[in-house]
């Protein structure tokens, strides 16, 4: 989260005179509540308990920061977390077991299109970024993937400081790197090749927040 506020401070000190430039088009600094569910960490990934694991649903919170390119473009700066746990699917009788608890954190920097008229903007919005993942686990160490994300909503404006943002987003981490090969013959001469895509992160989210605009 510091690296957000860090880099959102940077940037309103070096860019009100573009932004003046440009027509006077504003940034936007939101405080984000949401909810996010979704995702499962495979055991092949997992050095730590060598079986699959869920990411528990639950509350998120975070904060973007926009920067106006144009009337209808912005620059995104993202850091959002979700303080949760890893669970263990017991089965039908077993239930969910609590593994560990787990601190994700998405970084990512994109670039939001809106439309509509001043007062209520629907947009779109692609970004990417680092994912860093924090068990509390003797031993362990925080782990940063690659990561995307896609999403989509609507901002309403009260006036024209402030507003409302209403967002669902999608999220997808690179958990194990893309790696290809082939077995039976060395190098490949007369055998069959394998490809292994790599495991993905996926969760989903639905945010609301408050627009402050300057």
């Amino acid at each position: 989260m510091k690296r957000l506020v860090l880099a959102a401070a940077l940037a309103a000190l070096l860019l009100p005179a573009a932004a003046q430039a440009q027509g006077g088009y504003q940034f936007e600094i939101t405080p984000q509540v949401g909810y996010r569910w979704g995702g499962e960490i495979q055991g092949d990934d997992d050095a730590l308990f060598d079986t699959d694991l869920e990411v528990d649903e639950g509350n998120a919170f975070g904060l973007t920061f926009d920067i106006p390119l144009s009337s209808n473009l912005q620059l995104e700066l993202l850091a959002n977390r979700q303080e949760t746990e890893l669970k263990f699917d017991g089965g039908l009788f077993g239930g969910n077991v609590e593994v560990a608890d787990l601190t994700l954190d998405y970084y990512h920097v994109g670039i939001l299109f809106q439309g509509g008229n001043s007062d209520v903007r629907p947009f779109f919005v692609a970004s990417a970024g680092i994912t860093d993942l924090d068990p509390d686990v003797p031993g362990a160490d925080n782990e940063s993937r690659f990561s995307m994300s896609l999403g989509g909503g609507v901002k309403v404006f009260f006036n024209e400081h402030v507003g409302m943002r209403f967002e669902g987003r999608g999220f997808f981490t690179v958990i194990d790197d893309y790696d290809s090969g082939c077995y039976e013959y060395d190098y490949c001469y007369g055998g069959r090749d394998y490809y292994d895509d790599g495991d993905t992160l996926a969760q989903g989210q639905a945010n609301i927040g408050l627009i402050f605009a300057w």
